[in-house]
């Protein structure tokens, strides 16, 4: 079956999502793929931990950049697992959601990277960080309640 508007869609958010932070995305194709499964709740349980290690690492003045070869092929495998687990969980062609959710990955890594660097000449650098998981968070819930609807 080719690919919706929908899933596409959901795999152009799950990727912007983990280009601001890869853990959501690992979390939205966990949460997808295991959703209804006896393993749903570990999926959960590595979900919390893999989010909170991420925000709390970003914080730190020794986090390598987003745009750094190792983090950015980071986001864009997360941006794209979550794609293949949302068009799999759909009974969709994984192929184009896979493409879409890597690429989307890549330019929410670009965006992230252009707004840590705009957002603290106006407000203090712990403000904007936060914004950023907020916004990230807010992306990958509703890309999972659409999901799971």
């Amino acid at each position: 079956m080719a690919l919706t508007r929908r899933t596409a869609v959901l795999s152009v958010a799950s990727g912007k999502a983990s280009g601001f932070r890869s853990s959501v995305g690992i979390s939205v194709a966990l949460l997808t793929w295991f959703h209804g499964s006896e393993r749903e709740r570990l999926a959960m349980g590595g979900s919390a931990v893999a989010t909170v290690g991420e925000i709390v690492m970003d914080k730190l003045p020794t986090t390598p950049s987003r745009l750094s070869p190792p983090a950015l092929i980071g986001r864009i495998l997360a941006g794209s697992g979550a794609a293949f687990a949302i068009a799999r969980r759909r009974g969709e062609d994984p192929v184009a959601a896979v493409v879409i959710g890597g690429l989307s990955a890549v330019a929410g890594s670009f965006t992230g990277h252009a707004y840590r660097g705009w957002a603290p000449k106006r407000v203090p650098p712990l403000a904007a960080a936060v914004v950023e998981d907020v916004l990230a968070l807010s992306i990958g819930a509703a890309v999972l309640r659409e999901v799971r609807a």
